[in-house]
């Protein structure tokens, strides 16, 4: 878990408050702030509870920030927006280290290959590469960066690892290291942005991929693909500033996914040897949450059930949008119900591009 944890409530006082300390004009008043982020934020019936690395949205910070510094700051490594991407990378190096110092210790058998996914900082060597220096794995374990692709990049990761273990790996570990906290800009009130920070949230999670036969829980793969919808590539971006990365995110992402899903679907499943009528009455779907109205757009359009959507919205609610590590975590949700063996899981992630990513798995 992230080290600070927070109710929606609690987080969207705090973006009220520091989108005022960024911009305190007239045009930015408290009274003005309070109404954006009611009507523009994603609110607590949708997402409880967030967990962020940035302590900076602590009452005990508040003095005293590390990343959103603003008024009479003169830290050389300070932007108008708080802390330059320079010092937002080291932090995401410093916490992703120790993560994966959890994740790893010491005494622990080294896996053939780490896969290490994320969208929210990079630095080479990576944390990845610093623990097999560390641990000494140097002649045991490799290591492939999937970087940058955004929420979808669990099912590239999971096809990467499936490659690996093909060509004779007997265990890849994917990891995910997922900060968003770094990359909010209080300077920008505008109602998209207001939806991404009061969405975004910070993830880390680890899995293994090994040859079938060989794991008694989890899942076994049906098959990956992903398609980029034509004329879309202005709806979704991911791209570095000066103080962090930039999201831009359309209101148009929600209708331009539905207009899309069943036929992406319908090839997605067939070379599983299931019909689509059979995956729509039955099938769990693990669909990565980038907000409220995906999930409901997924489920209206498909006409699913609560139940078959239940885990996703969960893990909405539970965590927040984490990148990249949400839709691992959806598949946790999903092995912890037990559910019974062969039943079938269709994941569905989506990313710039506009980029459609599924999946469709299998219960041990």
């Amino acid at each position: 878990m992230p080290k600070v944890i927070l109710s929606q409530e609690d987080t969207l006082k705090w973006l009220s408050g520091i989108h005022y300390k960024a911009d305190s004009s007239e045009e930015t008043s408290p009274d003005k702030l309070e109404k954006w982020v009611s009507r523009y934020c994603v609110n607590p019936s949708q997402i409880g509870h967030r967990a962020v690395e940035v302590p900076d949205l602590l009452k005990s910070n508040e003095n005293h920030p590390l990343i959103y510094r603003f008024g009479n700051s003169v830290d050389s490594s300070d932007t108008p927006n708080g802390k330059d991407i320079g010092a937002r990378t080291q932090f995401f190096v410093d916490r992703s280290t120790e993560i994966f110092s959890e994740f790893y210790p010491k005494q622990s058998n080294p896996p053939d290959h780490i896969v290490h996914v994320t969208c929210t900082g990079y630095a080479s060597p990576s944390a990845a590469q610093r623990t097999i220096g560390r641990n000494r794995w140097s002649n045991k374990t490799g290591v492939t960066h999937a970087y940058h692709m955004g929420c979808y990049a669990a099912l590239s990761g999971t096809r990467i690892a499936e490659g690996l273990v093909s060509s004779g790996h007997e265990k890849v570990d994917v990891v995910h290291t997922e900060m968003c906290s770094l990359h909010m800009n209080p300077l920008d009130h505008s109602p998209e942005q207001l939806v991404v920070q009061s969405l975004f949230a910070d993830g880390h999670i680890k899995y293994s991929l090994v040859p079938t036969g060989s794991a008694k829980i989890g899942f076994s793969i049906l098959n990956i693909s992903e398609q980029i919808i034509e004329d879309s590539e202005d709806y979704m971006s991911w791209t570095p500033a000066s103080w962090g990365m930039q999201m831009t995110l359309s209101r148009k992402v929600p209708q331009k996914i539905a207009s899309q899903i069943k036929p992406f679907l319908e090839k997605l499943i067939a070379p599983t040897g299931y019909s689509l009528g059979a995956i729509l009455k039955d099938a769990i779907f693990a669909v990565h949450p980038g907000g409220p109205s995906i999930i409901q757009g997924v489920q209206s359009t498909l006409e699913l059930s609560d139940d078959q959507v239940r885990m996703s919205k969960n893990i909405l609610f539970q965590r927040g949008n984490m990148s990249s590590s949400t839709l691992p975590h959806i598949w946790k949700e999903i092995l912890d119900h037990g559910l019974a063996s062969k039943q079938v899981v269709v994941s569905l992630a989506f990313g710039p591009g506009l980029t459609v990513f599924g999946a469709v798995f299998s219960v041990l």
